[in-house]
C-alpha cells in the first residue's frame, strides 16, 4: 500500500495593522501563508502552491484569501511574494535521483565486468539468454577447449528476466552445443546474453 498525499507547512506570518471586520479590534490580524506539497510515504517530493489565511487574535475569526477584503488580500499577495518553497520540499526528487544514479552506475559496472567474463568463460558459469522468441533462458558452460566454448540450454524459458531466479536450479538439457569465444561475445554485443553469474 502507498500511502500518498499533500500535506502544508507555514512558510510565513505577520501581525497587520488593519481592523477586524468580525470584531472591530485594531493591530490584532496575523496573516499566516502556507506551502503546500505533494508527498509519497510522508517524504516531501514538490511543492504545489501557496495557500493563506488571516486570523483574529482578538475573536479568533478565521478567513480564506477569497474571503477576505482587499486590504488584507494586498497584504496576504505582498506576503506571498516573499516567501519560496524551502529546499527540502524537493527531498523526495532527490532520493529518486540518487537511487537512478546508483542504478546507471551499477548497470555500468556490471557491464564492464560482464564484458571481461564474456572473453574468458569458465566451467559453471550461466548466461542469462534472451530468445528469439523474446523469452528468457539460461545457458550453462559444460567444457571449454581452447577457442570451443561447450553449453548445456536450461529445459525451461520464462517470459519475464525476473523469472530466470526461479530456473537457475532446475534441469538443463543433456544436449551440448559448441560455441566459439567470438560467437559468444557477438550474443553479448548484441545482447543476446544479457548477464553471467559466476561462482
Amino acid at each position: 500500500m502507498i500511502i500518498y498525499g499533500t500535506r502544508s507547512t507555514e512558510l510565513a506570518k505577520e501581525v497587520l495593522t488593519d481592523k477586524c471586520q468580525n470584531c472591530g479590534t485594531q493591530n490584532c490580524i496575523d496573516m499566516h501563508v502556507f506551502q503546500k506539497y505533494a508527498h509519497i510515504f510522508w517524504i516531501p517530493f514538490f511543492p504545489m502552491g501557496k495557500i493563506g489565511l488571516s486570523q483574529c487574535d482578538h475573536c479568533k475569526q478565521v478567513l480564506k484569501v477569497k474571503e477576505m477584503p482587499a486590504s488584507l488580500k494586498a497584504s496576504y499577495d505582498n506576503l506571498k511574494a516573499q516567501t519560496k518553497a524551502p529546499i527540502w520540499m524537493f527531498s523526495g526528487l532527490a532520493v529518486v535521483a540518487v537511487l537512478i544514479m546508483t542504478s546507471v552506475v551499477s548497470d555500468k559496472k556490471k557491464d564492464e565486468r560482464n564484458a571481461k567474463l564474456i572473453l574468458s568463460p569458465q566451467v559453471g558459469d550461466i548466461f542469462e539468454v534472451k530468445t528469439r522468441n523474446n523469452n528468457y533462458t539460461l545457458y550453462r558452460v559444460d567444457q571449454v577447449k581452447g577457442d570451443s566454448v561447450f553449453i548445456q540450454a536450461s529445459t525451461y524459458e520464462v517470459n519475464r528476466l525476473k523469472g530466470l531466479k526461479d530456473v537457475r536450479l532446475k534441469e538443463y538439457s543433456s544436449d551440448v552445443y559448441g560455441f566459439s569465444k567470438i560467437e559468444l561475445k557477438e550474443m553479448f554485443s548484441k545482447g543476446e546474453i544479457l548477464d553471467i553469474n559466476r561462482n
